[in-house]
């Protein structure tokens, strides 16, 4: 229940005139909310598209395997998405700790989701395309794996392709809200809204994407590849490892070429892009005898590691279309 606005509530105000207390006075009531329960702000933002931010950590699974948050079941999505050429990679939401979010904190991927209570699917995303954003509300579907983890429904992942995307079209979160009720009892977050940065890439990420890339030569960290030469460097990446385009901090940062960019996690669309057919192509050519070797890994991998580096967004990473002259030296 909404309570009315007590400064501008006439009845009240008749009281304390007859108590003969001001209009203007009023007492030092402070209500407290209990750490392990919502507050009506955390309320509201679960049930609105946009969801609440939170570190994957404060997420805690109770015993049936679902996903919680303080004192209520939530559901987990990506919000920021990226725009890679013309195609939006559109994240599934996830009901459950399924093994996508098990790898995910494994691989230390764990504050890139925003938690949500809604039970019509849709769901509010920010279409990332280098430093610019666009917010839109879809309806996402549901993870499979998170169905599989639950044997909603009676879902496997043994069943057949076609099967299994009906089970996905008929998932309903009203029927699994039935099963799983709203009300848990959890722990009190430390990550909120109001303080959790856009996933985008900081203002100064092309000085420290330039001086990472220096500090190792121009070589790729985990094929080795030497693209120092002025017209290759633009094929040598800095990657986020956790997938957080503002933590620049060493540990985060991966020198890669476009190649090896496509093989790390969560970043296998860029296999799509014409630009990495046009890199492989390359890559062999400087592979061959009499061009530069590409051994299996380098020692610049611990240089870099010292000296503060690790991930870029050059020729085709996924969050630009075409290579600039930002990507270059």
């Amino acid at each position: 229940m909404k309570l009315p606005d007590f400064y501008i509530f006439e009845p009240l105000n008749v009281v304390k005139k007859k108590m003969g207390v001001a209009r203007d006075v009023y007492g030092d009531l402070q209500v407290k909310v209990e750490a392990g329960r919502l507050t009506e702000l955390e309320l509201e933002k679960l049930t609105s598209t946009r969801g609440l931010d939170v570190f994957l950590g404060e997420v805690t699974v109770p015993d049936d395997g679902t996903l919680a948050y303080k004192d209520s079941r939530v559901l987990l999505y990506i919000r920021d998405v990226t725009a890679y050429g013309t195609r939006d990679m559109q994240p599934r939401y996830h009901v459950a700790n399924c093994s996508t979010l098990r790898q995910m904190r494994q691989n230390d991927r764990f504050d890139r989701y925003v938690i949500a209570a809604r039970s019509d699917g849709h769901f509010e995303l920010n279409i990332v395309d280098g430093n610019r954003k666009r917010s839109m509300v879809l309806a996402l579907a549901v993870c499979q794996n998170c169905l599989d983890h639950l044997h909603f429904g009676g879902f496997h992942m043994r069943l057949p392709k076609r099967e299994r995307i009906n089970h996905v079209k008929a998932f309903s979160l009203g029927e699994f809200f039935v099963k799983y009720p709203r009300s848990v009892h959890e722990s009190r977050p430390k990550y909120r809204s109001d303080n959790a940065p856009d996933n985008t890439y900081s203002a100064d990420f092309d000085d420290i994407s330039r001086r990472v890339r220096t500090s190792v030569g121009w070589r790729c960290s985990q094929c080795g590849i030497d693209l120092s030469a002025p017209e290759h460097r633009k094929w040598l990446h800095v990657h986020h490892k956790n997938a957080l385009r503002h933590d620049n901090c060493v540990q985060n940062l991966k020198v890669v070429c476009f190649g090896c960019h496509a093989e790390q996690t969560g970043h296998t669309h860029m296999k799509n892009h014409p630009h990495y057919v046009t890199f492989m192509s390359l890559r062999s050519r400087l592979a061959e005898p009499g061009q530069a070797e590409v051994p299996g890994d380098v020692e610049g991998e611990r240089h870099f590691r010292s000296t503060g580096a690790r991930s870029h967004r050059g020729a085709g990473a996924g969050v630009r279309r075409n290579a600039g002259p930002r990507d270059e030296v």
